[in-house]
């Protein structure tokens, strides 16, 4: 091949692909240009443009497979006050992404025009030789921009590809704009996707842990059913319910009835939530999965209501944050004929945060069996208010029919939905009941 002859003459690969010295000056002179703003890259016809080691990846889609011809534009580096021969010095890995073996062969560096520094290095991708060009910006606010050219020894490869190479470099004012909007798109898909796969795994947690009523855990393998409670700072009172089991382990925060609970798979799915139990007088101890030490909780066994049991009265689960700005009522009105109510409201507002930097905002929403309303509402300093209110013909949601049976509430609505949820009561006095996963009092 004679292109390693042609490498040697040029003093770059854009010597290759135009007039040399000339070209690599204009090169020189794109990268003095002050940065576009950030906006996705017009790439020559045939190029595609991906992030890569957090980097701008540009190359021709098409490329001859085990060939090499790309432009890689790096994220900007900090480099203090070190500038030119120093800030290059300080490169952790010029090739990386490249699928480089060993160490490349470089030349000195050499200072281009205006503080524009160039380095040529020849590294083995794949056992083949590959010419690399380093330029690096003259640094600017402590941080320095720099791209890496790379392409194969093969005068074809370059004749095929250079125009758009040319094309490319021509741009580089632009090519650290399109970096930050791609990436920024990058990092949002990947949010995005990391976002639903966490919740996915725990819809799938979920699943595997509920179980058909009667195949979970058996009513003769319950230690107790312990209601406890703690105290965060400027919010309410937090109450869970903790299934501790006669051998000694347990599982805190039990939000399904126990019979529809597969332990089993709690500690497969769950572990985080698997725990070791016992009595230190009369304290209660726990100790979660990856607790070296007991530690006591503030607790009292919760009991199971009695077959065909029948209420009467409200039962009120409140909550609120102070510096979130929100707070909630929530209340279950239970008859004794076995019929129920559900009322309530929340108050969510844009807490004292906001208000301090002047916004203020306030969204509300009740619900019973006349249906439920949402209002909203949002003040700023010089920028006035607005609002808006919406209503739902939806009471059928929040009344029907109830049944108790041990631990659990077989849920009957007047929309037709039935659901069976976990039930608790907090002792004998029965003042307290929980359902689901919250607490309820009188």
């Amino acid at each position: 091949m004679r292109c390693p002859e042609v490498v040697r003459r040029c003093s770059s690969i854009l010597g290759c692909v135009a007039s040399g010295i000339a070209f690599r000056a204009a090169l020189v002179a794109a990268l003095l240009t002050p940065l576009a703003p950030a906006h996705a890259l017009d790439v020559p016809s045939g190029w595609t443009q991906r992030v890569h080691e957090d980097g701008l990846l540009l190359q021709p889609a098409d490329l001859p497979p085990g060939k090499v011809m790309q432009l890689w534009v790096a994220p900007p580096m900090d480099t203090g006050r070190d500038e030119g021969f120093a800030a290059l010095a300080r490169l952790k890995d010029p090739m990386r992404g490249l699928g480089a073996t060993g160490q490349p062969a470089c030349k000195p560096p050499q200072r281009l025009q205006a503080g524009v520094v160039l380095q040529n290095c020849v590294a083995t991708v794949n056992g083949a030789p590959i010419e690399t060009q380093i330029y690096l910006r003259p640094a600017r606010n402590g941080q320095v921009e720099w791209l890496r050219l790379a392409f194969s020894q093969d005068e074809a490869l370059l004749q095929q590809y250079g125009g758009g190479l040319k094309s490319l470099t021509s741009k580089s004012n632009e090519l650290w704009p399109a970096l930050k909007a791609l990436a920024g798109d990058e990092r949002k898909r990947r949010e995005e996707g990391e976002r639903a796969a966490a919740l996915e795994r725990r819809a799938a947690a979920d699943r595997a842990i509920h179980v058909a009523p009667g195949k979970g855990v058996a009513e003769r393998d319950i230690a107790v059913l312990l209601w406890t409670w703690y105290q965060p700072s400027g919010e309410s009172l937090v109450e869970n319910l903790h299934l501790l089991l006669k051998d000694g382990t347990g599982y805190r925060n039990l939000d399904l009835p126990p019979d529809e609970f597969d332990m089993a798979a709690a500690r497969r799915f769950k572990p985080e939530r698997v725990i070791q139990w016992r009595r230190s007088g009369g304290d209660w101890q726990i100790k979660d999965h990856d607790d070296k030490d007991w530690r006591t909780i503030s607790g009292t066994p919760a009991t199971p209501a009695s077959a065909g049991q029948r209420l009467d009265g409200t039962f009120t689960h409140s909550w609120y944050s102070i510096l979130g700005g929100g707070s909630s009522q929530n209340r279950f009105h239970f008859q004794p004929d076995g019929s129920f109510e559900q009322t309530g409201k929340s108050v969510f507002g844009t807490g004292a945060m906001a208000a301090a930097n002047g916004v203020a905002g306030m969204a509300t929403n009740t619900y019973s069996r006349g249906g439920s309303t949402t209002t909203s509402s949002v003040s700023a300093v010089g920028a006035g208010a607005g609002g808006a209110q919406r209503q739902r013909r939806n009471g059928a949601d929040f009344a029907g029919r109830y049944r108790l049976d041990r631990w659990t509430m077989t849920v009957e609505r007047e929309n037709g939905e039935q659901d069976r949820v976990l039930f608790a009561f907090n002792g004998e006095k029965q003042r307290a009941v929980f359902i689901k996963d919250q607490g309820y009092s009188k």
